[in-house]
C-alpha cells in the first residue's frame, strides 16, 4: 500500500466534543505535529449526517484517514467509512482505540477500514504516515493488523511512549475553542446537576495512563505510567493562563493514586497564579488512605468534585468485580466527603457476574441512604456489559454464553435501548435485571426529589430549556440570556445550600 504525497495532510476524524476534551486525538495530532507531520483534526457532526464532512475530508487530500472510539461507535463509523472510501478511492483509512484493539480483525470486517492500529497510537500511527510516504512495506510498522492477498497479518507488539514526559504538547489550535472550554454551558442546556456551573471554563489535566486495578468490566490495555506532577501542572498552568480557564479536571483515576502524589498536586495547585476549582477521579480504597487532615486541604484548595466508582452495594459483588474495598468503605467515603464539602459523582452497575435479585436490592439501599445523607449526590447507573478487552468479555466464552466476537457485534447492535443487556451473565432473569434496573433509577429519581425540593427542580428545568431554546435559536452569546443562566445558576446552588451568599465561582466572574 503506497500514497505518496509529501505534503498530504493526515486528517483524523473525532467524534463531536461534548462534555470532555479528546485528550486521545489531541495526542495523535500532537505527536505527528512535533514529527513535522501536517495535521487536520475534523469532527463529525452530532445529527450523524456525514455529507458535508466527507466533502470536507477529499477536499484536503489526505495521505491517511485516522478514526477511532469505543465500541458502540463501531457500527455508526463503518456507515462513515465506506463514505470516506467512496469519495477517496486509494487513500487508506486506518482504525484504532478501544473498539479496535481488543478484537482488530473483527474490527476490520466490520468497518471495511484499510488498517487497525494497536494500543496507545501515537508512535505507530506516526510510523505509519513515515512509511506511506516513502512507499516502504507496510510489514515493518509495529502495532498494526491489515489483510494481505486475503490473510490477516500481525506485524507485532504495540508501541507506546514509556516515559509520560515525552507526551507532546496539545495542539489546542486544532480544537474549537467554545466548544471543550466551556463545559458549564455544555451541562445547563444538557443536564443540569449541582456539580457544574454555567461559568465553568474546564481545563484537562492529564495525569497517566494505564491502570494498576483489575476491575473484571474494564478494558486494559497497557501498564500504568505517571506523568511527573510538576510538568503535568505547568501545562496546566499554562493553559489556564492562556483561556482564562477557572476549573481544572483531572481526567484519570489514579491522579490521587499515593499520598506523596495527592501531596504534591496540593502544593501546585496552591502556586497557581489565581484560586481555581477542580474535579478529581479516584477510588473508594484510594479515599480510605487519605486522612482528614489532607482531604480538608484538597477541598480549601478548590476540589469541587470527585467521581468514583461504587458499582455494587453487595460485598461479594465487588470482590467478584475486583474491587479491594466493601459497601462499608463506600459508606464511610460518602460520608467523608459531604463534611468535607465534596461532590461526589458516583455509578453503580446492575447485572454483574451471578449477581443475585437480594444483591441488586443492596445497591438500591444504598443509593436510598446516600441521597438522603446528601442531596447533592450525582449516581449514574448501568447493566454490566462485557465489552472487549475486559474480564467480562473472556468469561461470555469460556462460560458457553456466545462463541465468539461477531455473535457479540451482532447481539450488541441488535438491543435496544441506552443501556442494553446484550448478555446476561447474572443470576437474574432477563425481565428481572430490566424491572431492578428500572426500580434503582425510579428510587434514586423519588428520593433525589425529596431531597432537594420543588425549588431547585423548577430552577433546573428551566435552565434546561433556556438553554436548548436560546442555542436552536441562535441566542447563545446573548447577554440577557447569560444574565438569566447565571442568577438561575446562583439560585439554585443556594437551593441546594452549595453557596451561601459567597462567590459563584473561584475567578470570581460573578
Amino acid at each position: 500500500m503506497t500514497v505518496k504525497g509529501i505534503h498530504r495532510p493526515v486528517v483524523l476524524v473525532s467524534r463531536a466534543i461534548a462534555f470532555t476534551f479528546p485528550l486521545s486525538y489531541a495526542y495523535l495530532a500532537g505527536y505527528l505535529k512535533e514529527k513535522g507531520e501536517p495535521v487536520e483534526l475534523l469532527f463529525r457532526p452530532e445529527d450523524k449526517k456525514y455529507g458535508n464532512l466527507v466533502r470536507d475530508i477529499a477536499d484536503k487530500r489526505p495521505i491517511l484517514v485516522g478514526i477511532g472510539g469505543l465500541y458502540p461507535e463501531l457500527k455508526e463509523l463503518a456507515g462513515l467509512i465506506s463514505m470516506i472510501k467512496e469519495a477517496c478511492p486509494g487513500v487508506p483509512v486506518v482504525i484504532g482505540g478501544q473498539m479496535v484493539t481488543p478484537i482488530p480483525e473483527l474490527a476490520l470486517e466490520v468497518t471495511g477500514a484499510d488498517l487497525a492500529a494497536l494500543g496507545e497510537g501515537e508512535v505507530t500511527l506516526y510510523n505509519l504516515v513515515k512509511y506511506l510516504r516513502e512507499g516502504k512495506d507496510l510489514s515493518g510498522v509495529r502495532g498494526l493488523v491489515f489483510k494481505k492477498d486475503g490473510e490477516f497479518v500481525h506485524t507485532g507488539g504495540e508501541e507506546y511512549i514509556e516515559d509520560l514526559k515525552d507526551l507532546p504538547a496539545i495542539p489546542y489550535e486544532l480544537f474549537p475553542e467554545r466548544q471543550w472550554l466551556e463545559i458549564g454551558r455544555w451541562y445547563a442546556r444538557k443536564f443540569p446537576q449541582p456539580h457544574w456551573r454555567f461559568n465553568d471554563r474546564v481545563i484537562n489535566v492529564h495525569g497517566g495512563r494505564g491502570c494498576p486495578f483489575t476491575c473484571n468490566f474494564c478494558y486494559h490495555h497497557s501498564k500504568p505510567r505517571f506523568r511527573p506532577v510538576e510538568l503535568m501542572m505547568k501545562e496546566a498552568r499554562e493553559a489556564l493562563l492562556s483561556f482564562k480557564g477557572n476549573v481544572l479536571y483531572f481526567s484519570d483515576e489514579t491522579t490521587l493514586y499515593s499520598t506523596d502524589r495527592v501531596r504534591k498536586i496540593i502544593d501546585q495547585i496552591k502556586s497557581l497564579p489565581y484560586p481555581i476549582e477542580y474535579s478529581v477521579s479516584s477510588r473508594f480504597d484510594i479515599l480510605d488512605r487519605i486522612d482528614d487532615g489532607l482531604l480538608a486541604e484538597l477541598r480549601t484548595t478548590g476540589c469541587r468534585i470527585m467521581g468514583l466508582g461504587i458499582e455494587s452495594g453487595s460485598d461479594r459483588v465487588l470482590k467478584v468485580i475486583g474491587k479491594a474495598f466493601t459497601a462499608d468503605t463506600v459508606r464511610r467515603g460518602l460520608r467523608r466527603l459531604k463534611e468535607a464539602g465534596i461532590l461526589p459523582t458516583v455509578s453503580i452497575m446492575l447485572g454483574q457476574y451471578a449477581e443475585t435479585e437480594e444483591e441488586a436490592e443492596m445497591s438500591i439501599r444504598l443509593v436510598r441512604d446516600a441521597v438522603r445523607e446528601n442531596k447533592n449526590i450525582q449516581f449514574n447507573f448501568t447493566i454490566a456489559t462485557p465489552f472487549p478487552g475486559s474480564k467480562l468479555y473472556e468469561q461470555i466464552f469460556s462460560g458457553g454464553y456466545m462463541k465468539d466476537d461477531k455473535e457479540f457485534y451482532d447481539k450488541y447492535f441488535r438491543s435496544e435501548g441506552h443501556w442494553k443487556s446484550v448478555v446476561n451473565m447474572s443470576a437474574m432473569s432477563d425481565e428481572k435485571l430490566s424491572l431492578m434496573y428500572d426500580r434503582i433509577w425510579k428510587v434514586y429519581r423519588i428520593e433525589k426529589r425529596k431531597a432537594v425540593g420543588w425549588k431547585v427542580a423548577v430552577l433546573e428545568l428551566i435552565m434546561l430549556w433556556a438553554g436548548r431554546i436560546c442555542y436552536k435559536a441562535g441566542l447563545a452569546d446573548n447577554g440577557i440570556y447569560e444574565n438569566i443562566q447565571i442568577c438561575l445558576d446562583r439560585s439554585r446552588l443556594e437551593a441546594r445550600g452549595i453557596i451561601n451568599g459567597g462567590k459563584y465561582a473561584r475567578d470570581q466572574t460573578g
